[in-house]
């Protein structure tokens, strides 16, 4: 943002006299309304109380001279909300539910004092937010304990949201994003832009890993409460991440104590078998037990509250690879003679092999009502995830020495102190301290990885041994008050990463052969290995402040106008960008009740994933380096090292690094949404929005030393150093051996040339629980185009960047998921006196509920390789298309699936009863492709194993479970 359109920004701040308040918290809800007569004429001056119910913690405040009232930064849960004012009786409404960042507008009106001294009324606010001017999404707690989730993970619910879609699992490597794999970025794209720039944050607190942008600690689904997908139009309280924000908040405890024990069980008779699986009588193993327990309650009745849940995994099956049996048995009988002596991988099994996972999630709560002003909150979280041969490389075609295991222990400590300053000012502090762990490993960990394009991968893989210790210090503070019809929100964070790893990036080495005789003759087609030290130690710190405003202009017309700044110090020889002001506008403009129009603008600045920065850090040349070899040089490694990994660097081969651009500058996204949304009924709405989003000064890498490239022949090819140029080769660009710096070979700069445009419009019908139901229906029709899809992506031809534009890896042509909760209509009073028989099945249908989760989307693009480096651009992961192909030309089949949970409850006591859950996931068994062979090959026509699968979803799967409730 320059300095002109900086200053008109500031000058028509100042022309509002307004202040700042975030439209949307991460943390609290509002409440707003007008107190009247039966005239209708405003009351001011009305003592309005609210008063939690599980707590008794109170807050008051007096309506003004228009009768408005308005309070804001509110624990979420639910409320008795009291009105009293002299010469009229006192107004209760025992029952109203607060929802996480969003207003309620609660209309008052009071009776003449008479008869009754108390009027109680049970209406219920509109679910409609005329005031909210962001698109938002709230995963409430009743489908938190309803809906089915394989994986017991509660971030998976984000994809029910409109706008958003899951993280496409396509690399070419095999790697997959496995939530934990070495760079598994968050799981979701908002906006079509990258998952690594998603903001997930717990109780208002980051809970994003700073080094992938993954979740970090995860917690039991039994502490979550709700929590709140922003797809666009956050205000400017929000920072540090250009795509979407998930706000997740976690349970308190109540005077009364609430609690669960439950168990899940899955065993491999129940299931379905995988389409992949070699035998076609045996299942495979697949057995999963999950126990947990969670509860919560009072210390000191209506002061010291606690709340804590824990629940484990254990989880062992079976996988096996497809490699096809001709090349298996080609490539062990070669192994069997002696050949490549220093590879330790001595033989491809084909037989099923064992996998397994065992996790541990503990966390607690502790509330303290210090006084009726301020209120103390601390939490501490635990989590401990192995994941044995299933964590990543999980396609068919990788043998089980180069499938991936990982360790990862997170620690997260979290306190907040918020202050009721007056009835109109509120201070909220918070800090975290917290720590990640990471460990990852494949089967074999001591020799070369070996990739015959399009057949095998077997071997240590190249980015697969590592180890990284992360910690986290952060510090938020923010300031809010109303002032009549304004609200005025300012504050500030602090986020101190520290990283301290050993990221073992191609240290083993990586041989890549075209076909298998070529493996059998020992010649590869290239070479990559890196070579020094490769610990690394640094950190960054962001650093964010804000100040929004908004603004009730009129009972019709809210508007949302703020700033925020960040900047984040990166470490030497990252330029630290400075110049980060990002405006925020939100308009919501209500014609009638059942009426809202809203539109937002604004620039959303995000951070730098750690492993982005760390190779400029770590093979700078200095500390370390890769050294690539063709052809020949290739092959006499390979033949010297016996099939291993080189002991030491190759003297005639320039070493090639890594290096940040000087210039470089803090990526960032353009967001402009417009939306209407209508209330069809009390408790259903139905919304349409339409999303533009371009992402700008994208991270990306590039090798920027080389020569101009030029056309492949047969007469110039020996002047390259090709002496056998492949079909693929010729009549294409590719870059000689001449070097800009002849003291390297590569070097590859982090940049930020990368951009991307989403344009998306989405419908969506939610009706809110009630009378047992609850539905969220919603369809996306996007596209996405990008020029890289992360950080790590390189250009065919860094001299041609136009020439990448294509359709984003993100892009999700078509989307329609439904979810809903539906309690039977058995078990009603109606039924009682009709004899036995009816009472019977009373017993039997009563008390039934059905979850389903349906989802349809398009096919994800796939990038389509030739498995070599055809240009000899010197591009890692590989860029090389086939002739006739763009980037990203494939694509996967269409998506379907179908999720179910069936619940038959049995009252115990008045508030205690027994679950039992039958839950099918991929209902239908619909073989869904994850992954297909995206390698074409170096010939004239491709590989017979171009484009089949190589990879499925998990085919249908059964859990049951017992739930104690009380």
């Amino acid at each position: 943002m320059n300095s002109g359109k900086l200053l008109w920004f500031l000058i028509f701040s100042a022309s509002l006299t307004v202040s700042i308040y975030g439209q949307t918290s991460s943390t609290t809800a509002s409440i707003t309304g007008v107190v009247v007569n039966q005239a209708g004429e405003a009351i001011p001056k009305t003592s309005i109380t609210l008063r939690d119910i599980a707590t008794n913690q109170t807050r008051q405040t007096v309506s003004e001279s228009d009768g408005s009232y308005r309070i804001t930064a509110l624990p979420v849960g639910t409320y008795e909300v009291r009105a009293e004012s002299a010469g009229f009786a006192a107004y209760v409404n025992p029952q109203v539910t607060l929802i996480l960042g969003q207003t309620t507008t609660l209309d008052i009106t009071l009776q003449p004092a008479g008869a009754n001294e108390e009027v109680t009324v049970t209406d219920k606010p509109p679910v409609i937010d005329s005031s909210q001017t962001a698109s938002t999404t709230s995963i409430t707690q009743e489908s938190i304990e309803e809906l089915p989730v394989n994986s017991r993970n509660y971030l998976q619910f984000t994809l029910l949201a409109p706008g958003v879609a899951p993280s496409n699992s396509q690399t070419s490597n095999g790697g997959g994003n496995v939530s934990n794999s070495p760079l598994a970025d968050s799981g979701f794209t908002f906006g079509g832009l990258r998952p690594r720039s998603n903001s997930i944050s717990i109780d208002g607190l980051e809970n994003t890993d700073e080094t992938t942008g993954a979740a970090l600690v995860a917690l039991s689904p039994e502490l979550v409460r709700e929590f709140q997908i922003i797809n666009n139009g956050t205000s400017a309280e929000f920072g540090g991440a250009s795509g979407g924000a998930i706000n997740v908040l976690t349970k308190t405890g109540a005077n009364e104590f609430h609690g669960t024990a439950f168990t899940f069980f899955q065993n491999e008779r129940f299931n379905a078998r995988s389409p992949l699986f070699n035998n076609p009588v045996v299942h495979p193993v697949f057995r999963r037990y999950q126990p947990g327990a969670s509860l919560g309650g009072a210390i000191i009745k209506n002061k010291l509250f606690f709340y804590a849940a824990a629940e484990q995994e254990h989880f062992n099956g079976d996988e096996e690879s497809e490699i096809n049996r001709t090349v298996r048995a080609r490539i062990n009988a070669a192994l069997a003679t002696g050949f490549a002596p220093r590879l330790p991988v001595r033989f491809l099994s084909g037989a099923p092999f064992r996998v397994g996972a065992d996790e541990t999630e503990a966390a607690g709560k502790i509330t303290y009502l210090v006084n009726s002003f301020n209120t103390l909150n601390f939490r501490f979280a635990f989590t401990d995830n192995r994941r044995r041969g299933e964590a990543f490389n999980t396609d068919t075609l990788t043998d089980q020495s180069a499938r991936g295991s990982t360790y990862s222990k997170d620690y997260q400590t979290t306190g907040s102190l918020a202050s009721v300053l007056t009835a109109k000012i509120i201070n909220d502090f918070r800090f975290q301290l917290s720590r990640r762990c990471f460990l990852s490993r494949a089967g074999d960990t001591s020799g070369a990885g070996i990739e015959i394009v399009g057949a095998a991968r077997f071997g240590r893989p190249f980015d697969a041994d590592g180890n990284r210790r992360e910690n986290r210090q952060q510090f938020v503070d923010t300031i809010s008050f109303t002032r009549g019809n304004q609200e005025w929100k300012t504050g500030a964070s602090i986020n101190h990463v520290s990283l301290n790893s050993e990221l073992r990036d191609g240290f083993g080495g990586i041989y890549t052969f075209r076909t298998v005789d070529d493996f059998l003759a020992g010649r590869p087609a290239f070479l990559r290995q890196s070579f020094g030290n490769p610990n690394t130690r640094f950190a960054v710190t962001n650093f964010g402040a804000f100040v929004q405003n908004r603004w009730q202009a009129s009972k019709n017309l809210t508007l949302n106008l703020g700033l925020r700044y960040d900047i984040e110090k990166l470490p030497t020889p990252f330029r630290t960008d400075k110049n980060n002001f990002s405006p925020r506008l939100g308009i919501a403009f209500s014609p009638s009740k059942d009426w809202v129009l809203r539109g937002g603008f604004g620039l959303f600045y995000d951070r730098l994933p750690l492993a982005f920065l760390n190779p400029a850090i770590q093979k700078n040349g200095v500390n370390a380096f890769e050294q690539i070899a063709f052809d020949t040089d290739a092959a006499q490694v390979f033949i010297n090292n016996g099939g291993g990994k080189a002991v030491s660097p190759v003297l005639k081969i320039a070493p090639s690094i890594y290096r940040a651009d000087q210039n470089f500058k803090t990526p960032y996204s353009i967001q402009t949404f417009a939306g209407v949304e209508r209330l069809l009924t009390a408790d259903t709405t139905i919304r349409a929005e339409f999303l533009f989003t371009r992402g700008v000064f994208l991270p990306r890498t590039r090798n920027v030393n080389l020569l101009p490239p030029v056309i492949l022949t047969t007469a110039n090819a020996a002047s390259f150093g090709i002496l056998n140029p492949t079909m693929q080769q010729l009549g294409r660009l590719v870059f000689g051996t001449g070097r800009i710096d002849p003291r390297f070979d590569a070097i590859y700069q982090l940049e930020d040339s990368a951009s991307s445009t989403y344009r998306g419009l989405s419908l969506a019908i939610n009706k809110r629980f009630s009378s047992e139901i609850s539905v969220l229906a919603s369809y996306t029709l996007s596209k996405v185009t990008d020029d890289a899809s992360d950080f790590n992506e390189q250009p065919a031809n860094p001299y041609n960047l136009p020439a990448e534009r294509a359709l984003s890896l993100q892009n999700v042509r078509n989307r329609f998921v439904v979810s809903g909760v539906f309690e039977l209509p058995f078990g009603d009073e109606e039924g009682k006196d009709k004899g036995e028989k009816d009472n019977l099945l009373k017993e039997i249908f009563s008390n039934i509920e059905i979850a389903p989760i349906i989802t349809l989307s398009s096919g994800r693009p796939v990038n389509a390789l030739t498995g070599t480096d055809e240009e000899r651009s010197r591009a890692f992961p590989l860029a090389s298309h086939p002739l006739g192909f763009s980037r990203n030309a494939l694509r996967t089949p269409n998506f379907f699936n179908t999720d179910l949970r069936i619940v038959k409850y049995v009252p115990l006591s008045e508030k205690a009863k027994i679950d039992f859950a039958f839950e099918f996931f991929n209902l239908f068994n619909k073989p869904n492709v994850a992954a297909v062979n995206q390698f074409y090959g170096s010939g004239t026509t491709p590989l017979p194993t171009f484009r089949t699968p190589v990879l499925f979803n998990s085919p249908r799967q059964f859990r049951f479970s017992i739930d104690l409730e009380f």
